[in-house]
């Protein structure tokens, strides 16, 4: 007599192809989450580069200062911080993006800036793209864009290293890189530099 029903090896069977199209489901998602972190991220970092250009000359009170004035709080309470960002009263010198990663908007004498901190793994790689990307954009109002590093020590301290600079469209000459003919290289190169072997990066946008 015929026995009816799967045999234990076509379950097996079966259940393998239900793992294969799961993994492939949760890795079209992440990459889709990713993408669409890196879209909000860009719309957030745009809108608040563009209110901080606007406010920061009206808001500056450097120029007796050695040190940088911070802006988040004050930005924050003129709702000037775009949706995207977050402000922690606890942390006022900071906000923090989609990625949970802190920014800060500063002031020196006849300098403003935005800075940016982020970190090797954790899409490292695509989010400094991304920063680049954003503020490639704005190359005819920047001073000049420019990443630096942490890196650990023998002593397990960290050691800071400055990165290279490209500036804006007054700015740039034969001796200074223009942000606006950067290219993927250039960026990939600046992004991988900063995150090899590092403890965490920083990026800067400053105009003037």
């Amino acid at each position: 007599m015929r026995e009816n029903g799967r045999s234990m090896v076509e379950m097996l069977g079966v259940l393998a192809i239900i793992g294969v199209l799961s993994v492939g489901a949760m890795s079209g998602y992440a990459k889709a989450m990713l993408k669409y972190k890196l879209n909000k991220q860009a719309e957030s970092l745009n809108m608040l580069f563009t209110n901080a250009f606007q406010i920061l000359r009206e808001l500056d009170n450097t120029s007796s200062s050695n040190s940088p004035v911070h802006f988040a709080e004050i930005m924050y309470k003129l709702n000037l911080v775009p949706d995207g960002i977050k402000f922690d009263s606890r942390l006022p010198t900071y906000l923090t993006d989609i990625f949970g990663n802190r920014i800060w908007v500063f002031a020196y004498p006849v300098q403003y800036g935005i800075g940016y901190s982020f970190y090797p793994g954790h899409d490292g790689m695509e989010i400094c793209r991304n920063l680049f990307n954003v503020y490639k954009q704005n190359a005819d109002v920047l001073y000049y864009i420019s990443t630096d590093r942490f890196i650990s020590n023998d002593e397990d301290e960290e050691e800071y290293e400055r990165g290279n600079a490209f500036y804006g469209n007054n700015y740039c000459s034969k001796s200074n890189k223009c942000i606006y003919n950067m290219s993927l290289n250039d960026i990939d190169t600046l992004c991988g530099n900063c995150l090899e072997d590092s403890t965490r990066c920083r990026f800067y946008a400053v105009w003037r």
